[in-house]
């Protein structure tokens, strides 16, 4: 062994010896302000050495036992190479506290049985198969999962599918017993446990909107069973590393050379959560992961945390007249801008809090943020080292962020298990070496949630590299439309868009695109103004911006249609005065986007004629346009509003490329005919 790691190596036994004051309750102390400062001009008094156990390159857990039980005190010689070639004996004791978490609930930590032993050991077998995954080489196979339905899994070559599951630390499984779904949270954690990629989606009849409330049973009972998940995760590597040096310690008190243990990574944040808003992040924390404490755990900030990220007591909006999606996506504190962590002791799991810096998470286990806040924070600290030895990313609510601005959350996906550009004072001597030969991202394990199934969310999936396998939830053949929620008589017409190019590739994509605004601008809208009917109170739904930005732009400048228009970035003087213009008809065409109806979900009158420029992502959406206009005045009831659904009509554009939307708007059989069929036209009443 050389000098500088057997120096790097007694540095880190040394940390065990006694209880470091950081460990204790009272938050995050920072360089800065650890260090004391000078009064008068004085010079300050030199800093006091602190040792601490290292996880690759961070402080750590200290004071617990390896292998014996009682309490009691030990001296420990350490010899430690002086600046001048001497050897500068120093004294400490270690603390034998009787058995604590990490000894009390610890099997055997290298049990071939245990996924996590199996799957992030340091010369785990799966690494064989990076060829098949490096060449795209995944073969399909179909399944059923219980609670998630037919799934479609993806596996390297030939590899078999994966088998057994990590043990589940019993401190974990008694706060998941709790949960109010805990059967089918157990039955998710066992497919979780086997550390294969997940992306589900359509839950709880989310896809189309159908579900009868918020917070649906299935949902819930993933989101539990993530928690324990990562919760496990994180506490049998702190368990690890605990024990290891604890054996360096004891074999260094023996007089013993001891080659170090490859049990740790480039820094410390092992999970990663990313989330859309903070209301999601204060659910997340408070229902499911700090439930899972063991007990006598103190939850160090919770308060600040729950001021920080909730509303304030008589300023929650009422949203019981909205849909059930809307209720779940907007109730609570919608802020998408936050970066938090959750760092674990032996005695307390504490939250630190924003603003964060990247020192500061550097210091935690469990990095919680939304992707704006992600990419915010790179531009200006110019780096996402803390990225670099994610374990595991769990990404909860995917279509919110579609919604918001998907690319940030595809970029902070890609940010994941990069080398990082600085040690960060990482002991290389004991990082494992698949870390070193930059493959971490070959065993990352992947959890994706959302309401609905996207072309986007599948890219993101799609590049995935877990060589354990992955699974995609198939709910396709289930979904059966939200035609039947439209009045019977409203007359109904899909049109399909041809393009020149087959296939689904890149450059047929942007074909796409310009035929689909060569078709409307040429023959939807010229249609439209010739029916005495149509050329007035029609309403226009673009679900890109960047659409609506190039149709609207190029209806100014022709400047021959009467419109108005409003999208998400609209101020309220704006949207009220469209409002009226189009519903007193002195504009006969009102463009909206379709992130405008996500966010304020306006039932806006005066419509008779809803033009789709292409499908919406959100089914339900389809169907509370067409429901406008029949919506009764002020004054008035359902049963007295004076409009025939004859009079009523609905047109959409769609092509190959809207499959999943096309899907769930008619329904997956008739969504089949109408893409395959010689036909363009379709007609639904």
């Amino acid at each position: 062994m050389s000098t500088e790691v057997k120096l790097l190596t007694l540095l880190n036994v040394s940390a065990i010896k006694r209880p470091r004051e950081l460990d204790l309750p009272g938050g995050f102390r920072s360089p800065s302000t650890s260090r004391p400062q000078s009064v008068d001009g004085a010079e300050p008094p030199a800093p006091k050495k602190k040792r601490g156990v290292v996880f690759g390159g961070e402080i750590g857990p200290s004071g617990s036992t390896y292998g014996k039980k009682g309490k009691g005190k030990k001296a420990v010689k350490i010899a430690v190479e002086g600046d001048e070639g001497g050897d500068e004996v120093i004294e400490e004791e270690i603390v034998e506290d009787g058995e604590d978490e990490e000894s009390a609930e610890g099997e055997d930590d290298d049990a071939n049985d245990d996924t996590f032993n199996t799957h992030f050991g340091p010369e785990t077998p799966l690494l064989s198969r990076i060829e098949e995954a490096n060449e795209g080489q995944w073969t399909q196979h179909r399944a059923t999962i219980k609670g998630l339905g037919r799934v479609v899994e993806m596996r390297p070559g030939d590899a078999p599918a994966a088998e057994g599951s990590a043990r589940v630390v019993p401190s974990i499984s008694a706060g998941l017993k709790k949960s109010t779904h805990a059967g089918l949270a157990s039955s998710y954690l066992q497919q979780l446990g086997r550390y294969t990629d997940l992306y589900a989606h359509s839950l709880d009849g989310e896809a189309d909107g159908s579900e009868k409330a918020p917070w649906g049973p299935k949902r819930e009972a993933l989101r539990a069973a993530t928690a324990a998940h990562l919760m496990n995760h994180v506490l049998k590597t702190r368990r690890r590393i605990v024990r290891n040096n604890e054996k360096l310690a004891h074999a260094l008190d023996a007089g013993k050379d001891m080659e170090p243990p490859r049990d740790q990574s480039f820094t410390r944040p092992k999970v990663l959560l990313l989330l859309p808003t903070r209301a999601l992040a204060i659910r997340w924390l408070a229902n499911h992961l700090f439930p899972l404490a063991p007990e006598g755990t103190q939850i160090e900030n919770l308060r600040p945390f729950l001021s920080s990220f909730g509303v304030p007591e008589g300023e929650e909006p009422d949203l019981s007249a909205l849909p059930a999606d809307h209720q779940e996506n907007f109730s609570g504190n919608t802020d998408d801008n936050f970066r938090l962590g959750l760092k674990v002791t032996r005695k307390a799991w504490r939250v630190v809090m924003p603003p964060t810096t990247e020192a500061k998470l550097l210091d935690c286990d469990v990095v919680i943020a939304s992707p704006l806040a992600l990419k915010m924070a790179q531009e200006r600290e110019k780096s996402v080292d803390f990225l670099s030895s994610i374990e595991i990313c769990a990404a909860d609510g995917l279509d919110i962020m579609h919604m918001q601005n998907w690319e940030h959350a595809a970029w902070a996906l890609k940010q994941l298990n990069h080398i990082p550009e600085q040690p960060h004072g990482c002991d290389f001597s004991r990082v494992k070496p698949w870390y070193l030969d930059n493959q971490a991202r070959f065993l990352r394990q992947t959890l994706l949630m959302s309401r609905y199934d996207s072309p986007e969310f599948r890219a993101v999936f799609g590049a995935c590299e877990n060589v354990a396998g992955k699974a995609r939830v198939d709910a396709s053949s289930a979904l059966e439309g939200v035609l039947d929620r439209v009045r019977p008589g409203v007359r109904q017409s899909f049109e399909r868009i041809a393009t020149e190019q087959r296939g689904m590739g890149p450059d047929a994509a942007l074909e796409e695109l310009d035929a689909r605004f060569e078709h409307f601008t040429k023959r939807t809208l010229p249609a439209l103004l010739r029916s005495a009917v149509q050329r007035q109170h029609t309403l226009v739904v673009i679900p890109s911006y960047f659409d609506f930005v190039r149709l609207t732009n190029h209806l100014k400048k022709q400047g021959t249609l009467s419109f108005t228009a409003v999208s998400e970035y609209s101020s309220n003087s704006e949207i009220s005065r469209a409002r009226t213009l189009f519903f007193k008809g002195k504009k006969d065409f009102l463009f909206i986007t379709e992130r405008f109806h996500f966010y304020r979900r306006y039932r806006l009158r005066g419509a008779k004629t809803v033009v789709w420029y292409a499908l919406p992502e959100h089914a339900q959406f389809y169907a509370e346009f067409l429901a406008t206009p029949f919506i009764p005045g002020k004054g008035q009831t359902e049963a007295e509003v004076d409009v025939d659904p004859a009079e009523v009509s609905s047109k959409a554009l769609f092509s190959r490329f809207d499959v999943l939307k096309l899907e769930r708007v008619v329904g997956h059989t008739d969504a089949r005919l109408m893409l395959s069929s010689s036909d363009s036209k379709f007609e639904f009443a």
